[in-house]
C-alpha cells in the first residue's frame, strides 16, 4: 500500500474545508465558517510568499511538518523533497543539536518565548548553503509539539559587514602604522583613541587608555590643556606647538597638532604628536652650513689675497739667496766695490744665521703656498664629477691639510702624534670624486686626532700614532685608518655612523662627520665602510673602493 505524504493530507484536509465552505456559502448556513477558511487563505499567502524562510518542524517524529515557498527558493529543493528529508539534511549538525536542546528544555505547555540561535546555514540542494538567522518559536496544538523556525536570509547583511569590518582594519592598520602618536579625545577629554605608536612611545597599553583623562594618561601635554579643550569646544581650530622633553640626559623635541572632530552629536578633538629632534637638528645643521658656505667663500677670497703677499716673499727671499750665492760674479764685484769681499760677507752671514734664516723663510712660504693652494682646491665646488684619480695623492693632500690645523701641534709648537704612510707600490686608481673622498679622509684623521688628544688628558707622555694604508684587495683598493686612541666601547660603536651622534662637547661637533663619510663611500662610490674597534685599543676604519676598469685600461 503507498504511504501518502503529508502534504497530500494536509492538501485533502484543505479541499474538504473549501468544499465545506463553498456549500455553506450555498447554503448559507455557516457564514461563520466561510470567513474562517477565507482568513486561513489570506493567511497561508502571506506566509507562503514571506521574504523569510519558514520551516514547521514536528518535535516527535523529528520531521518537517510545513515549509513555504521562500524556504523552497533558498533551498532548492521542492516541497516533496523538502518535507520527507530529515532535519541534517537542512540545517549543519550544531544547529539541530541546538533545536533538540529546545525540544528538550520546552515545557509541557504552550510556550511564547522565542530561542535565537544565532547565525547558521541552510544547506541547499547541490551544495549550495545560504547563510541565514534562524529564530525559533515553540508551539503545542492538540498536545504535540512543534517548533516554528523563521530563516531570515543574512547573506548581504554579512558581506556588509565584512566589508565595514575590512574598512575598520585597514583603517585601524593605517592609524596604528603611523610613525606619530596620535590620541583622539571626546568632549569630557576622554581618551576613545590610542594607536600602536602610542602604546610604544608611552608604556600605556591601550585598554588602560580608553575612556580616562587625557591629562592623567599624558601628563606631558597638560601645559597645552587650555588648547585641547578650547578646539575640543570649537573655539578655536586647532593649533600646533613645540615643547621639549629631557630623556636620559638627552633633550628631545616634540611636536603637537590639534584638530578638531565632529561625528554625529559628538565633538572632540584628535592630537598629534611627532619626535621632530633629528629635523630640528638637521635644520640647525643646515644653517650652520650656511654659516659654513659663506665663512668658506670668504676664506677662498682671503686665500687669493694671501697669494699676492706671499708670492713676493717668495720672491724676495729667493733673490736674498740668490744675492748671497758665490755662484754669481756679479755678487763678488758688488763686494769689491764696497770695499769687502765677498767671503767676508758670506762668512758673516753665515756665523749671524742669516742664510739659514732666509732659507727658513723660504721652506715656510712655499708650505703655506701649498697650504693655501689645497684649500683653494677642496673649497672649489666640483659637483661631484668623478674622475680616475690616485687615491694615494688624495690621501697625502688630505693629510697636508689636517696638518695644517692646530690640533696637530702642541703650544709648543712641535709635532704632537706621527702619522705613518705605509702605501704599497703600484695602486691602482680608482673612480671617484676626489673633493669628496678628501672630505672624508679628512674627517677621519680629525676625528683619530680628537681621539689622541682626548686619551692625552690622561696619560700626557703617550705617543699619539695615525696608521694610513693603502694597498690592492682583489678588486677593490683598501684604504685604513688606524689610531691608538682610547677606541669605543659596544654601544658607542653601535651609534657610531647615526646622524647627529657625537661624543664630543657642546660646539665641538654636529655628529655629521662619521655619517656623512659612510654615505659618501657606501652611497656615491659603491665602496664598503667598516668600523674596528674596542675600548683602550685604539680605532681602525676599513674602506674598500672598487677599482675602475677604465682606470687600469680593462675592458
Amino acid at each position: 500500500m503507498k504511504r501518502r505524504s503529508r502534504s497530500d493530507s494536509n492538501d485533502n484536509v484543505r479541499n474538504k474545508l473549501i468544499g465545506l465552505g463553498e456549500n455553506s456559502m450555498r447554503k448559507s448556513y455557516y457564514p461563520e465558517l466561510r470567513d474562517r477558511i477565507n482568513e486561513l487563505e489570506r493567511f497561508r499567502a502571506l506566509v507562503e510568499h514571506a521574504n523569510d524562510a519558514l520551516f514547521v518542524l514536528d518535535a516527535f517524529s523529528w520531521s518537517f511538518a510545513d515549509v513555504n515557498a521562500t524556504a523552497l527558493k533558498k533551498t532548492n529543493y521542492s516541497r516533496e523533497e523538502l518535507v520527507e528529508s530529515p532535519p541534517e539534511s537542512i540545517f549543519p549538525k550544531k544547529t539541530c543539536i541546538l533545536m533538540r536542546t529546545v525540544i528538550a528544555n520546552s515545557d509541557a505547555g504552550p510556550s511564547h518565548d522565542d530561542e535565537g540561535i544565532s547565525i547558521t546555514e541552510l544547506l541547499g540542494k547541490d551544495g549550495v548553503n545560504v547563510p541565514v538567522e534562524i529564530t525559533v518559536r515553540v508551539h503545542f496544538v492538540a498536545g504535540r509539539l512543534y517548533l516554528v523556525m523563521v530563516a531570515r536570509d543574512v547573506t548581504r547583511r554579512l558581506a556588509d559587514q565584512r566589508e565595514l569590518q575590512k574598512t575598520r582594519n585597514y583603517l585601524g592598520n593605517v592609524i596604528d602604522s603611523m610613525q606619530s602618536i596620535l590620541v583622539g579625545v571626546n568632549e569630557d577629554s576622554s581618551v576613545v583613541l590610542w594607536n600602536a605608536y602610542a602604546v610604544a612611545e608611552t608604556g600605556v597599553v591601550e585598554k588602560d587608555a580608553l575612556g580616562n583623562y587625557l591629562f592623567d594618561v599624558m601628563p606631558e601635554v597638560r601645559k597645552f590643556k587650555q588648547l585641547i579643550e578650547r578646539t575640543i569646544r570649537n573655539e578655536e581650530t586647532g593649533g600646533t606647538e613645540i615643547f621639549t622633553v629631557d630623556h636620559s640626559g638627552e633633550t628631545i623635541f616634540f611636536e603637537i597638532v590639534v584638530f578638531p572632530f565632529e561625528g554625529e552629536g559628538e565633538s572632540g578633538a584628535v592630537i598629534r604628536i611627532d619626535d621632530i629632534t633629528a629635523r630640528t637638528r638637521m635644520e640647525e645643521v643646515m644653517v650652520q652650513t650656511e654659516k659654513m658656505m659663506t665663512v668658506g667663500g670668504l676664506a677662498a677670497g682671503m686665500a687669493h689675497e694671501i697669494n699676492n703677499p706671499l708670492g713676493g716673499i717668495l720672491q724676495g727671499s729667493q733673490n736674498i739667496l740668490r744675492r748671497l750665492s758665490a755662484e754669481f760674479q756679479k755678487n763678488h764685484e758688488v763686494a769689491r766695490e764696497c770695499g769687502v769681499t765677498f767671503e767676508a760677507v758670506h762668512a758673516y752671514c753665515e756665523r749671524r744665521g742669516i742664510i739659514s734664516k732666509v732659507e727658513s723663510i723660504q721652506q715656510l712660504g712655499k708650505r703655506s703656498a701649498k697650504i693655501v693652494a689645497n684649500m683653494l682646491q677642496f673649497s672649489r665646488q666640483t659637483g661631484g664629477q668623478q674622475s680616475c684619480t690616485s687615491l694615494v695623492e688624495i690621501m697625502n693632500t688630505a693629510i697636508e691639510l689636517s696638518s695644517s690645523g692646530y690640533d696637530l701641534y702642541q703650544k709648543k709648537g712641535r709635532v704632537s702624534l706621527d702619522i705613518i704612510r705605509e702605501f704599497e707600490e703600484s695602486v691602482p686608481d680608482i673612480f671617484c670624486a676626489p673633493s669628496e673622498i678628501e672630505q672624508v679622509l679628512i674627517n677621519l684623521i680629525k676625528n683619530s686626532v680628537q681621539a689622541i688628544t682626548s686619551a692625552r688628558k690622561e696619560d700626557p707622555n703617550k705617543v699619539g700614532k695615525i696608521y694610513v694604508r693603502i694597498g690592492r684587495e682583489g678588486n677593490n683598493v683598501r684604504l685604513e685608518i688606524e689610531d691608538n686612541g682610547p677606541g669605543m666601547d659596544a654601544d658607542t660603536k653601535k651609534k657610531a655612523l647615526e646622524p647627529f651622534f657625537t661624543t664630543k662637547g657642546i660646539g665641538e661637533g654636529t655628529g655629521l662627520g662619521l655619517f656623512v663619510s659612510y654615505f659618501i663611500i657606501t652611497q656615491k662610490h659603491k665602496g664598503s665602510f667598516v668600523i674596528e674597534t674596542s675600548p683602550m685599543l685604539g680605532t681602525k676604519i676599513v674602506i674598500k673602493l672598487p677599482v675602475a676598469p677604465d682606470c687600469i685600461g680593462l675592458d
